[in-house]
């Protein structure tokens, strides 16, 4: 599966023109990290192919022939490009985390409520229909139960794997997380520096999700490659890095496609960026921004699975059972009025560690303090994505239409992955900055 999306992931080349003209300049870093907005494109490209297509046969056809002309036109016009090769320590490393993933991922088989019942079921029925439309299924009321609408990357992933091999069952489709975690970890290893102390980039945050990373379920994945987003995009704030920019936009994307939550870690990463991007404007005349919007095709591209899903949704009538938006404000305001939000806080802050992750970064900022250094945009964009998004969680438990305290509240533990990993990356984002790239 791998070089089938790799392939693909190679017209990243054809999307963002200037990239073949750096990739020359990379250090074993840049890289690792090409490597991982490779595969993370290949992921997202493959997706909407289907979503476009619709048929597994068709779109695997389409996607081999598009993995086979990337291939060829990595190996040769691209790989030609003169760059220091990557040192054996960082490829054992992530050899080895690699072969870990992958033997604890297909240990087990699917067994979660939500990874049998909404992902990998979904998945299932794209198999034995062999079309992401799953013969019209998915408007049946007989699976209203299983949240049809959310996104579809992991259950594509999950039926192509079956689709090939020509089964299914509880072992083989869970590859489809193997395929999503190899870029994560990629990019993980692609921000070692020189101080081994920072191996610990990669140990905590799969400590973190490590549980929700093999049982099937989309919220350690959303919450390494929000993660992963936030961090790149905060230093390339700092040091206007094209690939930083590039590897943003692909997990942002990634991010957009795995949960609904994914809309919005969007909504706030636009926003912030654009909030961030006008402050240095007016800060300094000296700054230039056009070359960002060689971007604009790659940002279409990640933007094209979101677009093409809400378009299938449309056509199947599909809608999210919460139904959020200004006809929730009244229970927004009852909850308020009941004292709920006191309640809520205890259970995210307290009983699910934000306060851990909170407490890493602000001890990691008073070191900074202490030590003389200035505090970095990117922490500082980071920490507002991380306490934005805790917040916009937050708003959404206040608005659900269900019962809070018994069937939203336990499900913090999962929801709240996503914070601790962005509050993570703005604490290592406060101590990076000298191996920067």
């Amino acid at each position: 599966m791998l070089p089938y999306l790799f392939g693909q992931g190679c017209f990243l080349f054809l999307l963002f023109g200037k990239l073949k003209a750096e990739i020359g300049t990379y250090d074993y870093s840049g890289r690792l990290q090409l490597a991982a907005s490779i595969l993370t494109l290949g992921i997202v490209i493959n997706h909407s192919v289907v979503l476009m297509f619709s048929d597994l046969t068709t779109s695997l056809l389409l996607g081999c022939v598009l993995s086979v002309a990337g291939l060829i036109y990595f190996l040769f016009f691209i790989e030609k490009a003169a760059g220091p090769q990557i040192p054996s320590r960082w490829s054992l490393i992530f050899i080895v985390f690699y072969i870990a993933s992958l033997l604890i991922i297909l240990m087990e088989p699917i067994n979660g409520w939500d990874a049998r019942s909404i992902w990998f079921y979904h998945g299932k029925m794209i198999f034995y229909n062999a079309s992401i439309d799953a013969g019209g299924d998915w408007s049946l009321p007989s699976i209203g139960f299983s949240h049809v609408d959310y996104p579809k990357m992991i259950p594509i992933l999950a039926a192509q794997a079956a689709f090939v091999a020509g089964y299914w069952n509880e072992y083989l489709p869970k590859l489809g997380l193997v395929a999503l975690l190899v870029p994560a970890i990629l990019c993980l290893v692609s921000i070692l520096g020189n101080k081994w102390w920072q191996i610990g980039l990669i140990v905590v945050p799969l400590a973190f999700t490590n549980a929700w990373l093999k049982n099937g379920y989309m919220d350690g994945y959303l919450a390494l490659y929000a993660g992963l987003a936030t961090f790149f995009w905060g230093r390339c704030l700092d040091k206007k890095n094209s690939l930083d920019f590039i590897t943003g936009i692909l997990l942002t994307g990634v991010v957009l496609d795995l949960k609904n939550e994914g809309m919005l870690y969007g909504a706030i990463v636009a926003t912030l960026l654009f909030f961030f991007a006008l402050v240095e404007r007016c800060d300094s005349k000296s700054r230039n921004y056009a070359r960002f919007f060689h971007g604009l095709p790659l940002l279409l591209v990640s933007l094209s699975g979101l677009l093409l899903w809400e378009r299938k949704k449309k056509f199947f009538g599909l809608e999210n059972d919460l139904q959020l938006g200004l006809s929730s404000l009244p229970k927004v305001l009852d909850r308020l009025n009941d004292g709920y939000l006191p309640i809520i806080l205890k259970r995210l802050y307290v009983t699910d560690n934000v306060n851990l992750s909170l407490g890493i970064f602000l001890l990691s900022l008073m070191a900074i303090l202490w030590l003389g250094r200035r505090p970095t945009g990117a922490a500082c964009f980071c920490c507002l994505v991380g306490v934005s998004y805790f917040c916009g969680i937050v708003l959404i438990y206040l608005a659900t239409p269900y019962d809070l305290v018994g069937f939203h509240l336990p499900t913090g533990d999962r929801t709240m992955l996503p914070v601790h990993i962005i509050l993570l990356a703005a604490a290592f984002s406060l101590w990076g900055g000298d191996n920067e790239k």
